[in-house]
């Protein structure tokens, strides 16, 4: 049987396997993971049963729900850390209030596809900066010309006008709970003008800010600084810092690298990782009193666009996800936020000055291949043919040329070393194939 280990083939897989070798010597280094992103622990649950003040019963057009009229109400929720209740909006029509717990996101978080909330929560937002509650009744009669406007109505008609921008629907008319006065013209009257109030010229107002969140998604890995962690806050007074989890060697800076002792809203922090300091990732956080502004939304706390919408049915979607929830009324909160970034490596400080280029003597060396003589000796048992001995070898001579060279910070010796040792092993089993091959011949 032929012999499978070529000496060709075998020189050839110690090169390839040297080459291979120093190529991926520069691969040593892998890149920063990403850190999570920052989120606000403001949480709440509805409060059953609803403490809310009621409003008119609303007839709508295009109401996909095809429930006439709609019930209106102000809805309660318990906002951990908020004393008192605090009274939302509900939008998106179709869905059910199911009790879950909820949590405060932003507006590109919210979870229902299937109404337009994203097309008009401007608009949205506005009504509740201009309606009841946060707009007295007699204020709000005024702007709107309605006489002793009813809280009832009010609210009905708020409702409407929310529900207006985030499911698509009409006003067609109204009819009060009040068991006196169900069907009163004045009733359908008011609540059709304050409707119209709200949505005939209604310019929208920009997103509010959040209670308190620490925004990471920009954050990377830059030398030894990770970040930035973007604070956000409607917070007036102290933001409390907590680094009581950050590891030996890692501190909070500025995008210099300057130490920070304390935040406000707006800025931009650092986790700033010593020389030496392992891989691993850290978490800080902030707490404050902050105000739970109008118009910010609940969510349940599971609910995603993807889970919420996908290839659902309306009647899964109504129990899956439930109905989503916008503040109608400001509220003071006392809140806080954690953020956690990450690193793989530690580096000298980018904000440093680059250090100067530094010189050092490379000696390129090339050496000659040794000359090597196969001897023979004859058979002295009278067999025939003569018994190839050991070949003597030259002593190869080495001729050493020195140059100053930029040091780059990159050493290319150890694979060199690496690499001569390989190729040495594959002269040495050229060589021994060679041998065998000569004594099986023989």
């Amino acid at each position: 049987m032929a012999n499978r280990f070529h000496p060709g083939r075998i020189g050839a897989a110690v090169l390839g396997a040297s080459i291979a070798l120093m190529a991926a010597a520069p691969l040593a280094f892998a890149a920063p993971a990403a850190p999570a992103d920052g989120t606000s622990s403001v949480t709440a649950t509805p409060i059953k049963p609803n403490p809310g003040p009621t409003g008119v019963n609303v007839e709508l057009k295009n109401d996909k729900q095809q429930t006439t009229p709609e019930e209106t109400e102000l809805i309660g929720l318990k906002v951990e850390g908020v004393k008192d209740p605090v009274f939302t909006y509900c939008i998106g029509l179709t869905r059910d209030l199911n009790g879950e717990k909820m949590h405060e996101v932003d507006w590109d978080k919210y979870p229902n596809e299937s109404v337009d909330f994203n097309k008009n929560k401007a608009q949205i937002n506005w009504v509740l900066h201009h309606s009841y509650p946060t707009t007295s009744l007699a204020d709000l009669g005024k702007a709107a010309g309605i006489q002793n406007l009813a809280q009832d109505v009010a609210i009905g008609a708020t409702q409407a006008a929310v529900w207006h921008y985030s499911d698509g629907v009409d006003l067609v008319g109204a009819q009060s709970t009040d068991p006196s006065h169900p069907y009163s013209q004045k009733v359908v009257q008011d609540t059709d003008k304050l409707y119209h109030f709200l949505t005939d010229n209604n310019p929208g107002l920009d997103q509010p800010k959040p209670t308190l969140n620490i925004n990471s998604k920009d954050a990377k890995q830059n030398g030894d600084l990770v970040g930035p962690f973007v604070v956000a806050s409607t917070a007036t007074g102290e933001l409390k810092l907590d680094t009581s989890k950050l590891p030996k060697g890692v501190t909070l800076a500025d995008g210099k690298g300057n130490a920070v002792t304390s935040v406000k809203d707006g800025d931009s922090v650092f986790l700033k990782v010593a020389d030496g300091t392992p891989a691993g990732s850290a978490t800080f956080g902030i707490s404050t009193e902050a105000t739970l502004e109008l118009g910010r939304i609940f969510i349940g706390v599971d609910d995603t666009p993807k889970k919420c919408s996908g290839d659902l049915t309306e009647d899964q979607k109504k129990h899956e996800c439930p109905q989503e929830l916008i503040v109608a009324q400001a509220s003071k909160a006392t809140v806080s936020a954690q953020a956690t970034g990450s690193w793989t490596i530690t580096t000298t400080s980018s904000t440093t000055p680059p250090p100067t280029t530094t010189t050092t003597t490379t000696t390129t060396t090339t050496t000659t291949p040794p000359t090597c003589v196969t001897a023979t000796t004859s058979n002295t048992n009278g067999g025939g043919g003569d018994t190839p001995m050991p070949p003597t070898c030259a002593t190869p001579t080495t001729n050493a040329d020195t140059s100053q060279l930029a040091y780059t910070g990159a050493s290319v010796i150890g694979p060199i070393i690496a690499g001569l040792v390989l190729i040495g092993a594959g002269v040495g089993a050229l060589f021994f194939v060679r041998r065998r091959k000569a004594k099986h011949t023989a």
